[in-house]
């Protein structure tokens, strides 16, 4: 295409018509990724189902939206599309205007392309990865396995390749560890505490666009993406909590990624990078939620879910429930509409912590992060030994 504009999208990907065996629609947003897009692609060539066996290529599609691109991304996206022509890789370029110029108006613009197309099917699975990223042979396999076995959304786990990880400095890759080991700590904490039927441990943190699934008819609920300029992911999660979504944080489900300290949006994986390569070894300025603080963040979410059971309970019945199980919430009519009046848990969630008295409630200060990642395996060791001990009574 020699002079991209921006266009109405029902020309985008109009080219091609979505084969009717097509399964996924994988998006992925490109700008300026010629030192990585030829590996992302390579990555969807050798994809095997859960027994290792090939996975028809007939069975997904690959939509490639180039934005403001002004290297060489773009001709060796069109390179591999005449090298494997039975990959269905369709590739559309684009020149946004400022305003449009960003990760969240492209991100959900393709979401909203593979929704449509997957439409056309009576529906399928959306998935999305990043142009600097290289998906698992069993990417597409295990994403779709999760799904099958009850999930709506799965987020899978996104690691720093190695070669990637061999190029940092000592201090980023210190900081890097551990957070990843403070927010699986955490992951760990909260599922032994909300104890969730279709996000059970083991289980992870992520479920950013590096690796994102997510079921048509999940999408439609939702409304689809916020409109937002960036860290889009984390608001479409956010959004995803409120309609109850069954979001699976899958370690089943792999991609690598790129440890470049320079990325193409404002805020993500690569701003945080930079940030640890600037603290270089002052690691007690690197201060985090406390294990108290998360203990109480999630106790008090797990006792709103036993909440939630009594909305079709009388007034009165609620009131009483509430008393026994959250007595320092004030018991409020404020409250209790905000409950009728909710199609959601999430939903109704979500007003909670909005509520000023709730969130009052949690007073304990930032602490320096060792000390939190020390504190939460204390807990969790407390956790295994309760487990241990009940099962052993048995």
């Amino acid at each position: 295409m020699k002079n991209p504009t921006e266009y109405s999208s029902e020309f985008l990907f109009s080219k091609n018509e979505v084969s009717p065996n097509i399964k996924s629609c994988i998006v992925i947003p490109v700008k300026d990724e010629e030192a990585y897009i030829s590996k992302t692609l390579t990555s969807f060539l050798n994809q095997v189902d859960i027994f290792g066996e090939p996975l028809d290529f007939d069975q997904f599609e690959i939509l490639v939206l180039a934005n403001n691109c002004t290297d060489n991304s773009v001709a060796l996206i069109k390179d591999f599309q005449l090298n494997y022509p039975h990959l269905n890789l369709y590739l559309d370029e684009v020149k946004l205007s400022p305003a449009n110029a960003n990760i969240g108006y492209v991100r959900r613009k393709l979401m909203e392309y593979a929704f449509a197309r997957l439409s056309k099917n009576g529906g399928g699975v959306i998935m999305t990865t990043d142009g600097d990223t290289m998906v698992a042979s069993d990417w597409i396999a295990q994403t779709h396995w999760e799904i099958d076995n009850g999930a709506e959304v799965v987020g899978g786990r996104i690691l720093l390749s190695n070669d990637e990880l061999a190029g940092l400095d000592e201090f980023t890759c210190t900081h890097h560890f551990k957070d990843e080991k403070y927010r699986l700590l955490i992951a760990e904490l909260e599922g032994k505490i909300i104890n969730s039927e279709f996000d059970p441990n083991p289980r992870h943190h992520q479920h950013f666009n590096g690796s994102f699934a997510i079921t048509t008819q999940c999408y439609k609920r939702s409304g689809g993406v916020p409109e937002v300029k960036y860290l889009e992911d984390c608001a479409f999660f956010e959004r995803l909590e409120t309609v109850d979504a069954k979001i699976r944080h899958s370690n089943k489900v792999v991609v690598y990624t790129s440890a470049r300290c320079v990325g193409r949006t404002e805020i993500g994986l690569s701003y945080q990078l930079n940030v640890w390569k600037n603290l270089g070894n002052h690691a007690d300025d690197y201060f985090v939620e406390s294990c108290a603080s998360i203990i109480q963040r999630f106790t008090q979410k797990r006792n709103f879910i036993k909440l939630w059971e009594f909305k079709n309970h009388t007034k009165s019945e609620f009131f009483q429930t509430l008393q026994k199980i959250a007595p320092e919430i004030t018991a409020s009519e404020k409250i209790y509409t905000s409950l009728i009046s909710s199609s959601y848990f999430g939903e109704w969630y979500e007003r909670l912590i909005q509520n000023e008295q709730f969130n009052s409630n949690r007073k304990f200060p930032d602490v320096p992060i060792d000390n939190a990642i020390k504190d939460l395996q204390s807990k969790l060791q407390e956790y295994s030994d309760y487990d241990f001990a009940q099962t052993s009574i048995l």
